[in-house]
């Protein structure tokens, strides 16, 4: 009875050693690799149709995919700054996004704010930021 013990323990053994051989990194990658990858994915857009009245202007539109959320700037020479000009114009551009990524409707997350600063050549500038979130 002992060596049918001892053969089965070493029959065992041999399995175990022929199955627990490790997976090379390159091929392996956990699940929350990816999801981790996408969480801090960030897509800069540029859009096509900028619906710019202000020529000094300009539209840009930060998207994270896995949070259906968008953070868009508009901004501008500060001398020629319209807030009614920005927030039509940034509706318009969302209104765009909506219908390009195929979302049914938005919500606002936070206020709209609005910041002055000097650019890299000291222009003086101004700033409209919105972020919203959107819905399937």
């Amino acid at each position: 009875m002992k060596k049918f013990l001892i053969s089965l323990s070493v029959v065992a053994a041999v399995c175990l050693a022929l199955f627990a051989q490790e997976i090379p990194q390159s091929d392996y990658q956990p699940a929350d690799y990816d999801f981790e990858a996408q969480k801090t994915k960030t897509e800069i857009i540029i859009p096509k149709d900028q619906h710019l009245t202000n020529e000094t202007g300009s539209v840009k539109i930060e998207y994270q995919p896995i949070y259906n959320q968008v953070r868009i700037y508009y901004e501008c020479m500060y001398v020629t700054f319209d807030r009614g000009e920005a927030m039509d114009t940034i509706n318009e551009c969302l209104a765009d996004f909506q219908k390009e990524h195929k979302y049914f409707g938005y919500r606002y997350l936070t206020e709209d704010r609005t910041r002055f600063f000097k650019d890299e050549k000291g222009r003086r500038k101004a700033q409209y930021i919105s972020c919203v979130e959107f819905t399937r």
